[in-house]
């Protein structure tokens, strides 16, 4: 019986290192990447991540959002860095400061788009999500926008 448990333990580490592995890969060579894991757990930041999941019925293999405050100018730093690398930018800007937007970048190896969306309407506070999943720039706009 002991053995048994011994066995199941083994399995269930095995399979948390490879979840946590594929997660760590999926930003690869993005810049994004950096913004989760220095801004991830600091004192005023919520972040929240999801693998294999649906959202409004679209299925997404990652979803990680950061909800911050007092970063705005670091995090723009590395968005700035992630756009000149962008295969399609849609910002919207407000009295010459942009507020919003999204940055669609190069997709996976196995055909996944990525997205990088953020929204920062104050100066101190604002929002970063990735999403990697068979969406289109047109899933990601209704996904933002549509009132369900």
């Amino acid at each position: 019986m002991k053995r048994c448990n011994l066995i199941k333990r083994f399995f269930i580490g095995l399979l948390l290192i490879v979840v946590a592995s594929i997660s760590a890969n999926a930003q690869e060579g993005l810049y994004v990447k950096s913004i989760f894991q220095r801004f991830g757990h600091a004192k005023g930041c919520k972040m929240v991540t999801m693998q294999n999941t649906q959202l409004k019925g679209y299925r997404l293999k990652i979803y990680k959002s950061l909800v911050y405050k007092n970063h705005a100018t670091e995090i723009a730093h590395y968005l700035k860095s992630d756009r000149k690398a962008a295969k399609k930018i849609r910002e919207v800007v407000e009295n010459g400061k942009m507020v919003s937007g999204y940055y669609m970048m190069a997709p996976l190896s196995n055909g996944n788009n990525r997205f990088i969306l953020f929204s920062n309407p104050s100066k101190s506070k604002g929002t970063v999500i990735y999403i990697e999943g068979d969406l289109s720039p047109e899933d990601i706009m209704q996904l933002c926008y549509s009132r369900r």
